[in-house]
């Protein structure tokens, strides 16, 4: 059940400023509120829909999602006119009939069937549909929907049935009855769904930080709203997270009194509340020279690059380091009292502000030698391995390893190896919502490092390679970005790249295409243009998606907003649309302290 009582705007027709509280009403939301199963980030939403110009075609932020959905905001939810002609079989008509079937009494009959299906050819290719029919009877079988060959769960007993989907391979929507069924039906209805969803998969659970601050868990195929934290103080707007597969090969990632080798510590399991809001954190105790934690388990290999992370708070230590079998090859030292990164030998290292004194550290290093152990390690002394403070602590949770150049969203796991699936987010919007001929491709997005192990695209397309509209980072070259437009195969706009500062920050981008008018925008400044080249022939264009347009090269990061324009905007506008409001705002909106 959504959990949003009121809304700030008028939805749709938004004003730019003196907004009051407009308490919840099903219509002022276009819907949005109650057919999504969560509903956040009014705030973030708000913002967006007010400042933007009227072209504005495709809207997404991270306010409402479903298992399976990421619900955009523009075009508003829309259902349709009825498409089924005599969807009541008050004659027997317009239903072209398989074997089994036939059409009497106002009902469809199905006797003895084989797997023939009753049609008819109502639907559009990319389009998306409602399918709803009632079993009037049934004695033994089955019967399904077929929105084209995207077909519904198999229903066995009397009642009404509804699917949602896009068409695959033909227009036909079928009933379809399994071998030997005997069934009767009525009132069927088609009616196309107007809105620009994206399909979301994810294959496994995964964490997130909630608007209160704290690591949940998160299901199946369902979208994590990630809120940052800037001086360990959480923010009220959060990003769309999507990441890749990872693996958390430390087999107990809180439990740190199990398999966990102590020298020169003592644990203390359960003595502290931890990030996620329960008291399973544990404490160290240094009780000789050389204190550390370890994990000996054979869970690195050597010539890959890792990244190990914990989160740790400061009890009395200062000192705490993260290594893979040498700290003088692979550690790096984190100070707890001033939250900063001291000495780093390995590849690179950071920290995070979570709150309430603790810290998130990160150390990313290649495994070079060793017995493929990893340890936390505690000391008096930045660059230093032992310790004189006998009786000092320091508190830790969430241990994880994962093979990768950064660090991603915890894994628990508690015996084993965890493995979160990666995720997918396709398919929004149909030929209704883009114009070929001129629009922009709108982004806030971070990148979750200057490099990556693929390129990392989001585009506009016909779900194919051969037409698009599409930005990437180059993954072998630090904080580059490449934008193109390839239309029937053909790249019109090539070595179409920029050098950012820092592509892990948000960055406020916009790609304009037109007919030998393109050009990019990046925090209210143009940064290329070029001035040739075609766009597409009517009706190309038919989807948004998280990667390249084919389902390949998957889009990793934060998301703020993802938008589409139908009309090529003006420099005027290209630049109002990605500035910052203040220096502030930008501050914020980079997730950087203000001193």
């Amino acid at each position: 059940m959504a959990n949003e009582i009121y809304h700030k705007s008028n939805w749709g027709k938004p004003k730019k400023d003196g907004w009051g509280d407009v308490y919840f009403n099903p219509s002022a939301t276009n819907q949005l509120y109650t057919r999504s199963d969560n509903y956040e980030n009014v705030e973030g939403t708000d913002k967006a829909l007010a400042s933007k110009p009227d072209t504005q075609s495709v809207l997404m932020t991270p306010t409402a999602y479903s298992v399976g959905s990421m619900n955009s905001i523009l075009p508003p939810y829309e259902v349709l006119s009825e498409l089924i002609t005599n969807g009541d079989f008050a004659t027997d008509s317009d239903w072209a009939k398989g074997t089994g079937w036939t059409i009497s009494g106002g009902k469809g009959i199905a006797t003895n069937t084989s797997i023939d299906s009753i049609y008819q050819d109502v639907l559009t290719l990319s389009k998306s549909y409602k399918v709803s029919f009632k079993i009037l009877s049934i004695e033994n079988g089955s019967l399904k929907i077929g929105i084209g060959i995207n077909f519904s769960q198999e229903f066995t007993e009397v009642g009404t049935y509804t699917y949602y989907g896009t068409p695959l391979n033909d227009g036909l929507l079928r009933i379809t009855p399994s071998n030997g069924t005997n069934a009767t039906i009525d009132n069927v209805s088609v009616k196309e769904v107007r809105n620009a969803d994206f399909t979301f998969d994810r294959n496994s659970t995964a964490t997130r930080v909630n608007k209160e601050g704290l690591i949940e868990t998160v299901a199946i195929d369902t979208p994590r709203l990630d809120y940052p934290f800037i001086d360990g103080v959480v923010q009220s707007e959060p990003s769309l997270l999507l990441e890749p597969t990872r693996t958390n090969s430390i087999p107990y990632s809180e439990d740190f009194s199990s398999v966990w080798v102590e020298r020169a510590v003592t644990v203390t399991a359960n003595s502290l509340i931890s990030p996620d809001g329960t008291q399973n954190a544990s404490t160290l105790t240094i009780n000789n020279s050389t204190p550390y934690l370890g994990d000996l388990h054979d869970i690195v290999t050597t010539g890959n690059t890792y990244t190990i992370s914990c989160f740790v708070k400061k009890g009395t230590n200062r000192w705490v380091r993260l290594a893979s079998y040498s700290s003088a090859i692979t550690g790096a030292w984190f100070d707890l009292e001033n939250g900063v990164v001291g000495t780093v030998n390995s590849t690179s290292a950071s920290i995070e502000d979570f709150g309430n004194g603790w810290y998130k550290i990160k150390n990313t290093a290649i495994v070079t030698t060793g017995n493929n152990q990893v340890f936390i390690g505690l000391s008096d002394a930045d660059g230093g391995t032992s310790s004189s403070q006998i009786g000092n602590t320091v508190h830790i949770y969430g241990a994880q390893i994962e093979q990768g150049i950064y660090a991603t969203s915890y894994i628990p796991t508690s015996g084993s190896a965890v493995t979160r699936a990666a995720e997918t987010a396709y398919g929004a919007g149909t030929s209704d919502d883009f114009n070929d001929s001129e629009g922009v491709l709108y982004a806030e997005i971070a990148y979750p490092n200057p490099t990556t192990s693929s390129n990392l695209r989001i585009a506009i397309s016909d779900g194919t390679t051969s037409n698009r509209v599409l930005f990437q980072n180059v993954h072998h070259t630090a904080n580059r970005l490449q934008f193109y437009v390839i239309v029937g195969t053909s790249t019109v706009s090539t070595d179409f790249y920029i050098d950012s500062s820092d592509i892990t920050l948000f960055n406020k981008i916009a790609f304009k295409y037109k007919t030998n008018d393109f050009s990019v925008w990046i925090n209210g400044v143009k940064v290329l243009t070029d001035t040739s080249g075609i766009t597409f022939p009517s009706g190309t264009l038919t989807e948004l998606a998280f990667d390249g347009g084919d389902g390949l090269y998957d889009w990793y990061g934060k998301t703020k907003e993802l938008s589409v324009f139908k009309t090529a905007l003006t420099d005027s506008e290209l630049e109002a649309l990605t500035s910052w409001d203040s220096f502030s705002d930008m501050a914020t909106g980079q997730e950087y302290s203000i001193r």
